[in-house]
């Protein structure tokens, strides 16, 4: 992935946030972008992370997700990247701890890509049974 992609999937989740209130968007292996909206509902655990989508999409036509980023869009401020929830790290942790992840950060773009393995650097999957 380059700096252009970046900007693509930022873009692509902003205008959908735009409308929306909360979008993802993730990159593909093939190169393909997968979208996503949050979805609200009356009890806090069904709602679901607008990372949903593209994750489900991803797993019904066999392609791997290497990078996701998540907007939420706001009056007057615009987009602000939000990093992925640890419900959905675990889900995109099964395309491999290499996906990038959209975080905040200080730059002039306001974000930057990280490695899944840098966001949950001790995962579950990495204890090994002493005994």
């Amino acid at each position: 992935m380059t700096d252009a992609d970046d900007l693509v999937l930022f873009e692509a989740a902003s205008v959908l946030a735009k409308r929306e209130g909360v979008a993802a968007a993730a990159m593909t292996e093939s190169g393909q972008t997968l979208l996503g909206v949050w979805v609200d509902a009356m009890v806090d655990s069904a709602c679901l992370c607008a990372e949903t989508g593209p994750i489900c999409e991803a797993h019904r036509t066999k392609q791997r997700i290497v990078a996701s980023i998540c907007v939420r869009w706001a009056e007057p401020d615009g987009a602000t990247v939000l990093a992925a929830c640890g419900v959905c790290q675990e889900r995109l942790a099964v395309f491999g701890t290499g996906v990038r992840i959209a975080v905040r950060d200080e730059s002039p773009r306001g974000f930057r890509f990280r490695p899944l393995s840098d966001l949950r650097p001790s995962p579950w999957w990495d204890a090994r049974a002493t005994g």
